[in-house]
């Protein structure tokens, strides 16, 4: 699971150049639904969070499929 760790980080890597981007372009951006949608403060935010749940996921067991090994092996 080594990709889904490197994939997390690179999510908050760019996550986190969005949102700096985004708080730049703050005095300048409309505050209604689709000017907010549209904006990489938005995008940034998601893909920070996302990188974090990749990088949780991938240490889990529900990723590695470990508890298919172990209900398997009680039987």
């Amino acid at each position: 699971m080594r990709w889904l760790a490197l994939f997390g980080h690179a999510c908050i890597i760019i996550g986190c150049y969005l949102v700096a981007w985004g708080i730049n372009l703050l005095p300048v951006s409309s505050p209604d639904p689709i000017g907010i949608i549209t904006k990489p403060l938005f995008w940034g935010m998601i893909s920070i969070l996302g990188g974090i749940c990749a990088n949780l996921h991938s240490k889990c067991r529900c990723i590695r499929g470990d508890w298919v090994k172990k209900s398997e092996s009680n039987n």
